[in-house]
């Protein structure tokens, strides 16, 4: 009964909030268990090939030549000291190769831990200035990671919207959630035609770039209803204007010096989302800071992945995860300190 009483006291957001993030890493791991468990060799899984043609040997043949010191001025070619000889394939490649789930399920049963190559699943590190190029399964798992959060980003902001007050707090609820909705809607597309369409070099270009400045609108819009719906000092009250200033200049630097210089920007985007935290930090109310701060330490660990490409496999998807998170915290914080109406079972003055 204690476990039924604990339920009750749950309000229907955060528990439709925890059953989204356990649904999103259930599908998480069934994808990594799929690639695990298949084995593409490189090539796309949604496409079909036709069996690697295997490689004729031609024979070499060796001509043996028979001469003494007296008969070598007239030595002559004898075409029946010709000997064909082969090149025989070594043992280990004349054997079928076991699949990868083949070799899996052998491991499973004799209690042993599967042999696999993490190298498979990632490609070598760009060089310095170059984009990095994911494996098919990267490709898979960046456009998954994001493309599953479009609907709960709208649904969110669809309940912010209805749970406002007033003209200003639906203003501000529909301007984060565009922001939300933005970021995980460009990242996908951009990822989708990265992977599907990469022969569509303008077009990706194009999309990449939205997909670097939607982050900085991102950032803008995420401080935007703390900004606007509490009470700052007269120094803070203009970083209303300013992060969106600030979010207009990362624009402007993206579209003229595009992955030119990875790690300046990268250093924007730190600035852009540390400076906005000191007016944050000086409200009168300080409700909600520490969840702020999870969502902020959320993103801080998800930039190691992030320059991680190369490095460790699937990185770029894990910095997907990490941005998720965080985006969850952020949102429930919002939701519980500025938009849930007063009444509610968890609420402390019922």
């Amino acid at each position: 009964m204690g476990f039924l009483e604990n339920y009750q006291e749950i309000d229907p957001v955060t528990l439709n909030l925890c059953i989204l993030i356990a649904s999103y890493v259930i599908l998480l791991l069934v994808f990594l268990i799929s690639c695990i468990m298949y084995d593409c060799r490189g090539k796309d899984p949604s496409k079909e090939y036709a069996p690697e043609p295997q490689p004729t040997q031609s024979p070499i043949r060796l001509v043996v030549m028979q001469s003494t010191p007296g008969a070598a001025a007239g030595a002559r070619w004898d075409p029946t000291s010709i000997i064909p000889s082969y090149h025989d394939s070594p043992q280990a490649d004349s054997r079928p190769k076991k699949s990868t789930t083949r070799l899996l399920v052998v491991c499973l049963l004799r209690g042993s831990s599967p042999p696999l190559d993490p190298r498979r699943f990632m490609n070598h590190r760009a060089s310095a200035n170059c984009r990095y190029q994911p494996t098919c399964y990267e490709h898979a798992a960046n456009c998954y990671t994001h493309a599953l959060l479009v609907v709960p980003a709208f649904l969110g902001m669809a309940l912010l919207h209805r749970q406002a007050d007033d003209g200003w707090q639906r203003l501000t609820a529909v301007v984060y959630g565009l922001g939300l909705i933005a970021l995980f809607l460009v990242s996908s597309v951009f990822h989708i035609i990265s992977w599907k369409k990469s022969h569509m070099r303008s077009v990706e270009h194009c999309f990449h770039m939205c997909d670097r400045v939607v982050i900085y609108f991102f950032i803008a819009a995420s401080y935007t209803p703390w900004l606007n719906l509490r009470e700052l000092g007269p120094l803070a009250s203009h970083m209303r204007w300013f992060v969106w200033f600030m979010a207009a200049a990362g624009s402007v630097y993206v579209f003229n010096f595009h992955e030119r210089y990875k790690l300046v920007e990268l250093a924007f985007y730190l600035t852009m989302g540390f400076l906005p935290a000191s007016a944050v930090t000086s409200m009168t109310n300080t409700e909600g800071l520490p969840e702020l701060a999870v969502g902020g330490l959320l993103y801080c660990l998800g930039v190691f992945f992030f320059k991680s490409d190369g490095i460790i496999p699937f990185a770029h998807a894990i910095w997907h995860i990490f941005v998720a998170l965080a985006a969850a915290v952020h949102f429930y914080a919002i939701w519980k300190y500025l938009y849930r109406p007063p009444g509610l079972p968890s609420d402390p003055q019922s």
